[in-house]
């Protein structure tokens, strides 16, 4: 019985997820002024690398073929992301949990304009000079209530002079 309904059920969600896909499109008025209006592209950053002397984290997306580097932050300054092929600043405003090289397991970050980014990560296993990162989860919300969500993995830790 609970084969015949793991062979059904993604079937049935499919179906269902289509037949509510067909009414009527409601307009949501923007209220960010940053580039995306129904939701935010992450595209790879610049330069991914940690400057000589500091701390930080790097993360990655989980593409097998291509993974690309989407956040950096370097500790005690501002984070960068890359919406629509332009770097975009984040500051720090709220961290949790266990921290090392300057980095928290939670840590949340705004624009100027409002666009919120929420930072989850698991430290792992340590080498010299940092952590690796996994079980990443990069949440990007902007002002209007739309919600990227984009798993990832990186490294934390010191890049020396």
């Amino acid at each position: 019985m609970n084969r015949t309904l793991l062979t059904f059920l993604p079937a049935a969600l499919l179906l269902g997820a289509c037949s509510t896909f067909g009414g009527a499109k409601k307009e949501v008025a923007p209220t960010y002024a940053g580039p995306a209006v129904e939701g935010v592209v992450l595209r790879p950053i610049a330069d991914s690398a940690l400057p000589k002397g500091t701390c930080g984290m790097v993360l990655w997306t989980l593409d097998e073929e291509r993974p690309a580097p989407i956040f950096r932050y370097v500790a005690g300054q501002q984070g960068e992301v890359a919406i629509d092929g332009a770097p975009v600043a984040l500051t720090r405003v709220e961290v949790e949990g266990d921290s090392a090289f300057g980095i928290f397991e939670e840590q949340t970050f705004i624009t100027e304009d409002g666009l919120k980014l929420n930072v989850k990560v698991k430290f792992s296993l340590g080498f010299d000079g940092g952590t690796y990162l996994e079980r990443g989860l990069v949440s990007v919300e902007t002002p209007s209530g739309w919600r990227t969500v984009l798993p990832a993995a990186g490294l934390a830790g010191c890049r020396s002079k």
